[in-house]
């Protein structure tokens, strides 16, 4: 019976190894462009156009930090869910085990 308990924590270990790669890509690094400080400000013109991309810069990231924290909220909730199946899981079979 421990063999068998043994064979079934270790296949369900795979999946969670095949999903390694899909964790590493949304944890890429944000693809937002930053933009250029003008070397030297020759006309107001070379500010705004600054600015302009500052803020698209600027709201690339704040989207990217959105999207990593809703991302890492899922993950949570995921994993405590796994924790609660695995632990009701244990529980039952500890149960039918001591035949009770």
């Amino acid at each position: 019976m421990k063999n068998a308990l043994i064979a079934i924590l270790l296949t369900s270990l795979v999946p969670t190894a095949l999903l390694a790669d899909e964790l590493v890509d949304s944890a890429a690094p944000p693809a937002c462009k930053k933009p250029q400080l003008p070397s030297s400000v020759r006309r107001a013109d070379d500010t705004s156009e600054f600015q302009e991309k500052f803020t698209v810069y600027q709201d690339c990231i704040k989207s990217y930090i959105d999207t990593q924290n809703k991302l890492a909220t899922l993950h949570v909730g995921a994993a405590n869910k796994a924790v609660e199946e695995a632990n009701a899981f244990v529980n039952e079979t500890n149960a039918k085990l001591s035949g009770k």
